[in-house]
């Protein structure tokens, strides 16, 4: 059980490992399928348009064949029967011919035959005939508007590919009995495209079903990539003091507030320190900056190989360290008095701040380094609150310093036992705070 409470940093870590995961899948799935569409409505227009530039060909190739009645001598009822032939299959929706007068002499519609341009066009299943001379409205101007020669797309998406083809021609026109020699005959076609334009939606479709799964594929490998390689290294930039190597302050805060909410089910002991190095800016004014960060880095170190893997150590603020320990105040009191003592008696060696040259040299001068902390366990009044906890602890080294630094201050064990205060204290109710 305490063992399983030993484990919240790690479950923290995976925990934030698991948000960031779901975070990658969500944002991969969502650029896949972004990406696939793009790539599949780029493809659709490119095809569209291709397929649009063929049915203006197909419909160029139409006008030529049925002309050839129209120029060619042949008696009109041949000319009637080219356009039927025409229209009977299921792209071409209406074929005729107009004689410069405006009048039907042949269409793939009998009733059409014979009747004026301008009474057609009322008809109601004439719209897309309409939409063609909609800029022809009066009736002189719909027989000027016979001369045009057009190739036209009507529907949502004229200029790729709409529901109908529309071409005008007009040819001379030389029919078998017309006896109307150097007259001029236009010749309409309106062909259907909406079965080619359905086919292209499908491939749409397809190339975006086709697209989504190499996409899938590419970014479920960058994921791989990424949860291997770069996502641990973000969960520890995010965690881990740059500097030190141990639980920044936010990390360290979020954690202690788990730790110690399951220690309160539990009733398990929890002691929490507060460690600063004494004068440390006098030991950066005198040996610089560099010889401060070696200080940083050895009392890390220190407190990290002085408590168990399992007890929480954190640095939050310049020079200031805390610990989490899951034990009693005094045995975590006195683990924290030997490695105070430790440090205290070796010091860190420096040679031009550089900790790997001072190793090798034993001149090189000694930073003595001195320690005080205030310690807080949960049996005391504090209980198993987090900021009561960190109160206490901040209390405890306040009067540590103020005894003289250098020492471990535990007033919840003081308090217990009694412990005489030294001389020049004065009492503040159940602590000894010397020089007040």
């Amino acid at each position: 059980m305490i063992q399983n409470l030993f484990q919240l940093t790690r479950q923290q870590a995976v925990g934030l490992g698991n948000w960031v995961n779901r975070r990658l899948w969500l944002e991969m799935v969502l650029a896949a399928s972004i990406a696939s569409a793009l790539m599949a409505v780029v493809s659709g227009l490119l095809v569209l348009s291709q397929s649009a530039r063929q049915l203006r060909h197909n419909a160029e190739d139409l006008q030529r064949q049925l002309s050839v009645g129209l120029t060619s001598y042949e008696p009109l009822h041949n000319l009637q029967r080219r356009l039927q032939q025409a229209s009977s299959g299921l792209e071409v929706e209406m074929a005729l011919v107009l004689d410069q007068r405006g009048f039907v002499l042949a269409a793939s519609d009998n009733a059409l035959v014979g009747q004026p341009l301008a009474k057609v066009l009322q008809r109601p299943e004439q719209a897309h005939l309409r939409e063609l001379f909609a800029e022809c409205p009066s009736f002189s101007s719909l027989l000027s508007c016979l001369t045009r020669e057009e190739v036209v797309f009507q529907g949502p998406v004229p200029w790729i590919g709409g529901e109908v083809l529309m071409t005008m021609r007009q040819y001379p026109l030389v029919l078998e009995g017309l006896g109307r020699f150097g007259d001029r005959g236009t010749l309409i076609t309106i062909t259907d495209v909406r079965p080619q334009r359905l086919e292209v939606l499908l491939f749409i479709l397809q190339m975006f079903a086709a697209g989504l799964l190499p996409l899938l594929a590419g970014c479920l490998g960058l994921m791989v990539l990424l949860r291997r390689e770069l996502i641990p290294e973000l969960l520890k930039l995010a965690q881990i003091d740059a500097l030190s190597g141990i639980y920044n302050r936010r990390a360290f805060h979020e954690t202690a507030a788990q730790i110690l909410a399951q220690a309160e089910q539990r009733q398990l002991p929890v002691t929490l320190a507060l460690i600063d190095v004494d004068h440390f800016k006098r030991i950066n004014d005198t040996f610089g900056h560099d010889a401060g960060d070696a200080v940083i880095r050895a009392v890390a170190e220190l407190l990290r190989s002085a408590v168990r893997s399992v007890d929480l150590v954190g640095r939050i603020g310049g020079d200031e360290f805390a610990v989490l320990a899951q034990l009693p105040g005094a045995t975590a009191t006195a683990i924290l008095d030997r490695a105070r003592v430790r440090i205290q008696a070796t010091g860190i060696r420096m040679l031009g701040a550089v900790e790997s040259d001072a190793a090798l040299d034993s001149s090189a001068p000694v930073v003595e380094v001195n320690l005080s902390i205030g310690v807080a366990c949960s049996s005391g009044s504090a209980g198993y609150g987090l900021a009561e906890l960190i109160s206490a602890a901040d209390a405890a080294l306040y009067v540590a310093k103020d005894r003289g630094r250098a020492q471990v201050v535990n007033l919840e064990e003081e308090q217990r036992g009694s412990r005489p205060s030294r001389s020049g204290a004065t009492p503040l109710g159940e602590w000894q705070v010397g020089g007040i």
